[in-house]
C-alpha cells in the first residue's frame, strides 16, 4: 500500500486539486450508489413484511447505527485529522492501532454490561415481538460494524481506491443479494433479516481488517490516543447526538401513534433518502472546496454564489419529491403504505434545510472549534422532542415530520449564528430565508390539500409551488448582474445546442 503523502507530493496545484476532484467523485459516488442499494432492498422488504413488521426492521437497523457511533465515539475524525500531522509511518501506525484498540476494548468493556442488561434496556424501546433477540443480534454486529467503518476511512485516508470499493460496494452488493436469496427463497422474518446484515458485516468486518493489516502494530504506548481524544469528544458526543435523534423520533412515533405509524414513517424516510443521495455527495465536495477558498479575498462571492445556488437546488428537490411521492410509495412499497405520504415533505424539506445550513456553518469548521456545533444538536433534540410530543397528539404522523423539520430548523438557525460569531463570514441571509420560507409555505399547503382533497389537487399544488419557487428563486436570490451571467450563460448552451 502506498503511502498517501507520496502519492501528492510531486504534483503542482492544478494536479493537486485533479487530485481532490476525482477523490470527491468517487466516495461521493460510492456512497450514493450504497445508498441507493439501500432504496433497492426498501420494496423487497417492504412487500414481503407487514407494514408494523417492517416498522420494527427499520427502527432495529437504525438502532445498530447508533450503537456503533456510541463505540466509535469521534475516533474515525479524530484519526482522519492527526494521521496528517506524523511524517513518519511508524507514528502513523502506532495513531492508527492505538485509536483501533481504544475502539475495540470499549466493546470488550460494555458489550457484555449491554448484553447482561438486555432485558431492561429492550424495556426502553418499542415494544415488538422477539425484541430482545433482535438486540442481542445487533450487539454482536457492533464489533464488525466498528472494523468496517475503521477499515473504510483507513482506505480513504491513504488513497486505497480499489480496496475502498471492495469494501463500501462490495459490502452493499453482497448484503443485497444475500437479502433477496433470504427473503424470497428461505421466507425469513425480522430476525432473519438482521441474521442477515450480521453475517455480512462479519465477511466484510474481517475482509476490511485484512486490507489494513500493514497499518496495524503492537501499540508501544498509548500517547497518540491521549493526543487524539480532546478533538475526538466533541465530535463523538456530536455523531452520537446526531444519530440518537432518528431513534428517537422512531421511539416516540411508536409510543405515541403505533407499530403501524412507526412502518409508514420508515417509508416516508426511506423515500426522503433520495434527497441524501445528492446532498450526501455536496457535502463530501463541499468541506474541500470551500477550505481551499477561505484566505482568497473573494471568497465570500463565491460562497455565497454556492448558498444560493444550493439553497433553490434542495428546496426545489424537496417540492419535487412530495409531488413524485404517491406514485413512488406505490411502486416501491404499495398502497399499504400510502399514509406516510402526509410525513414526505416534512423530512424532505427538514433536509434542505440542513444541507443549507452545512453552508453557512462554514465559519465553524474554519474557526476549528467544533464543540459549537455540540449547541446547535443540543437546541434540535430538544426542540424535536418537545414539537413532536406538542403536534402529535393532535395531527397524527404529520405531527412527528413537523417536529423534525421544526428540530432541523433550530440546529440550521443556531448553527449559522455560532459561526458568525466564530468566524463572520458575509452571506446573503435574506433572499434564502425568503425562498426556504415560500417553500416551506407551499410544500405544507400543498400537504395540507393532498390530506384534504386527495392527491391529484395536491400535486396541482405541489406544481404550483415549484413554479413560485423558481421564480422567485430567479427574481431574488441573483442579483441582475448574476441574471445576466445567467442569460448569456444559457443562451450559449442553447446555440451550442
Amino acid at each position: 500500500m502506498t503511502d498517501s503523502s507520496q502519492k501528492i507530493s510531486g504534483l503542482n496545484l492544478a494536479g493537486k486539486l485533479r487530485f481532490l476532484l476525482r477523490d470527491a467523485t468517487l466516495y461521493g459516488v460510492a456512497g450514493a450508489i450504497s445508498k441507493a442499494f439501500a432504496l433497492i432492498t426498501f420494496p423487497l422488504l417492504a412487500r414481503h413484511f407487514s407494514v408494523q413488521e417492517y416498522g420494527v426492521l427499520d427502527y432495529f437497523l437504525v438502532l445498530a447505527g447508533l450503537l456503533a457511533i456510541v463505540f466509535v465515539f469521534g475516533q474515525d475524525s479524530a484519526v482522519a485529522r492527526y494521521f496528517y500531522e506524523h511524517e513518519s509511518r511508524d507514528d502513523r501506525q502506532q495513531l492508527i492501532s492505538q485509536s483501533l484498540v481504544f475502539q475495540l476494548g470499549g466493546v470488550v468493556l460494555l458489550l457484555p454490561i449491554l448484553w447482561l442488561s438486555a432485558g431492561w434496556v429492550t424495556g426502553m424501546l418499542i415494544d415488538a415481538a422477539d425484541r430482545v433477540l433482535l438486540y442481542k443480534i445487533i450487539l454482536v454486529q457492533l464489533p464488525f460494524l466498528l472494523l468496517i467503518n475503521f477499515s473504510q476511512n483507513l482506505l480513504k485516508w491513504t488513497f486505497a481506491r480499489a480496496r475502498f470499493l471492495m469494501m463500501s460496494l462490495g459490502y452493499t452488493v453482497v448484503h443485497a443479494s444475500l437479502l433477496v436469496v433470504a427473503v424470497l427463497v428461505f421466507d425469513v422474518g425480522v430476525v432473519g433479516v438482521l441474521a442477515v446484515s450480521l453475517a455480512t458485516s462479519f465477511l466484510f468486518g474481517l475482509l476490511g481488517l485484512f486490507f489494513v493489516r500493514e497499518w496495524l502494530v503492537r501499540p508501544r504506548e498509548f500517547g497518540r490516543l491521549r493526543e487524539m481524544l480532546p478533538f475526538a469528544a466533541p465530535y463523538g458526543v456530536i455523531c452520537v447526538v446526531g444519530s440518537f435523534s432518528p431513534v428517537l423520533e422512531r421511539t416516540l412515533t411508536d409510543s405515541l401513534l403505533g407499530v403501524e405509524s412507526l412502518g409508514l414513517y420508515a417509508a416516508a424516510s426511506k423515500l426522503a433518502m433520495l434527497m441524501s443521495l445528492f446532498v450526501s455527495a455536496f457535502q463530501i465536495a463541499w468541506g474541500p472546496f470551500s477550505l481551499s477558498l477561505y484566505k482568497q479575498a473573494d471568497s465570500g462571492q463565491t460562497y455565497n454564489w454556492v448558498f444560493k445556488i444550493f439553497t433553490l437546488t434542495v428546496c426545489l428537490a424537496a417540492l419535487a419529491l412530495a409531488l413524485l411521492a404517491p406514485p413512488l410509495l406505490t411502486f416501491l412499497a404499495t398502497d399499504r403504505y400510502i399514509g406516510a405520504l402526509v410525513v414526505v415533505f416534512p423530512l424532505a424539506m427538514g433536509l434542505a434545510i440542513q444541507a443549507a445550513g452545512w453552508v453557512s456553518e462554514l465559519g465553524i469548521t474554519i474557526s476549528k472549534r467544533a464543540y459549537l456545533n455540540l449547541y446547535a444538536y443540543a437546541v434540535s433534540v430538544l426542540l424535536t422532542l418537545g414539537a413532536i410530543l406538542v403536534f402529535t397528539p393532535a395531527l397524527g404522523l404529520l405531527g412527528v415530520g413537523l417536529g423534525v423539520l421544526v428540530g432541523q430548523i433550530a440546529k440550521a438557525v443556531v448553527a449559522s449564528w455560532l459561526a458568525q460569531r466564530a468566524y463572520p463570514l458575509p452571506w446573503a441571509y435574506k433572499p434564502v430565508i425568503i425562498v426556504m420560507i415560500t417553500t416551506l409555505i407551499g410544500g405544507l399547503l400543498s400537504n395540507w390539500a393532498l390530506q384534504q382533497f386527495g392527491v391529484w389537487i395536491g400535486s396541482i399544488f405541489y406544481i404550483a409551488s415549484i413554479f413560485l419557487v423558481v421564480s422567485l428563486g430567479w427574481l431574488v436570490l441573483l442579483t441582475q448582474d448574476e441574471r445576466v451571467r445567467v442569460g448569456a450563460l444559457l443562451n450559449q448552451v442553447r446555440t451550442r445546442g
